[in-house]
Order: structure tokens, then sequence, then C-alpha cells
């Protein structure tokens, strides 16, 4: 598996790296920040509830996903994408049995730093825009709060997942909604201890090359060139 890193890139430029990836017909791991805070929606999430005032008066950033789910503030934490093609043997496992394969890794990561995160077994059903309001099936929670969100897309010829690793602990996300009345928090990883970003990431690393053999890809710049011309599509405005 290709692994490879980007710090600080504006979401749309994300989102585009993510989905562009799937077109190489090889599987990837990469490791990823946000340039700003960014409010990334779910590919069938309208937008109609969005507060673009607040978003633009902030100086925050608005993004769709090419991945289902609900909104996401990215906002103090490392994100996660693994892109598998047709072709490797994971391609075979069902949404749920992916999710869970990816979680457990992440899982045994987080432990082997000390903090004791648990798989979810069970769903809780959230009741508003944001994903982080309820953990679902496999995903990742900590004292009993999710503290990892996913998302997954899948086409005939790759799967991409991607995730957020929530460092700190934040309730930003509702000023991103003009209707959004629950005091919905995105909790993180401080709320057993804080973490540097680059000692997790190095933990992730290490961990996920227990499973996938990483190799260090060097010629972003192929990624980079694909990704810049398909941005725009995941740029996410008021209609």
């Amino acid at each position: 598996m290709k692994y490879f890193e980007t710090w600080d890139y504006p979401g749309s430029l994300n989102m585009a790296i993510d989905y562009v990836l799937g077109s190489f017909g090889e599987s990837f791991l990469r490791f990823y920040t946000w340039k700003v805070p960014t409010l990334s929606l779910g590919v069938n999430q309208r937008p109609k509830n969005i507060n673009f005032k607040f978003i633009k008066e902030i100086g925050y950033e608005c993004v769709r996903r090419p991945t289902g789910g609900r909104a996401v503030l990215h906002f103090n934490e490392l994100t996660y994408s693994i892109v598998i093609p047709k072709t490797h043997e994971y391609f075979k496992l069902s949404v749920l049995e992916f999710y869970k394969k990816i979680s457990q890794i992440i899982v045994e990561g987080l432990n082997r730093l000390g903090f004791p995160a648990k798989l979810t077994e069970r769903v809780q059903n959230g009741n508003t825009s944001a994903c982080f309001d309820a953990p679902s099936w496999y995903e990742i929670t900590l004292n009993g709060y999710k503290v990892v969100g996913s998302a997954q897309m899948r086409t005939k010829d790759f799967i991409l997942q991607h995730g957020s690793i929530i460092l700190e602990t934040n309730n930003e996300i509702k000023y991103c909604f003009k209707d959004m009345k629950n005091d919905v928090v995105q909790y993180g990883l401080d709320q057993h201890m804080k973490i540097d970003i680059k000692k997790l990431k190095n933990t992730l690393f290490e961990t996920f090359n227990n499973y996938f053999n990483l190799e260090k890809f060097n010629e972003i710049e192929k990624i980079i060139e694909k990704a810049e011309a398909a941005r725009e599509r995941f740029v996410c405005r008021e209609n």
C-alpha cells in the first residue's frame, strides 16, 4: 500500500485528492490536516440550513465530501483516508466489514498510546445534521463518546473511506447551522489526555504498516495535478 501525508491543504483540495486516488488503481493511505476549520457535508446532505454568513465571517470553509454521512467540522484533528482498488482482497468486504477492519486498526493504535478507545457494537440514532452526535456501527468511542467519525464511498473500481480523529473537544459546529437546537459536541482525545499530532500520526502509521506493508509514495505531484482539476466539484456554496 502506498503512503503519503499532506499538511494544511484547503478543504476542496483535500476532498479532491481523496476522490482521485481511486483512479490510480493502487491502494493508498493518507494522513492529512486542513488549512482552516472546514465544515464538510455528506454527498447527499442539502446545504439549505447551513449558516454561510457565519462560515464566511469567521473564515471557515465549506466542502461537500464524495462520501456519505452527516456534517463534520474539521477542527483540531488528524484525518485519514484509505483507498482500496478492486484488485485488493479487502474490496470484497461489505460496508460494515470494511468499517470494522479499519476501525480495529485505529483502535489498536490509540490503545498503544494509552487511550482506552473501544469499537461500537450498536447504533445510536442521531437527531441532528452533525456526524458526531451519535456513533454508528463499528465507530470508535472514548469514555462513551464518539471520537472518530468515518464515511465511505464505493464504485465498481475502488472503495474510499476517510475519517476524522478529533484531538480537541469542540462545539463550534452548532454555529455552522441555522437550526441546530441541540448543543452538539465533537468530543476529542483530550478528554482522556492531550496528544501531539505527530506522535499520533507516527503511531497510527506503525499500526497500519503492520497490516498493509506501507511504502512511501513520492509522486504526490501527479495526485495534486489531477485533484486541482477536480476540486471545484467539492466546494459547497449557498444556493
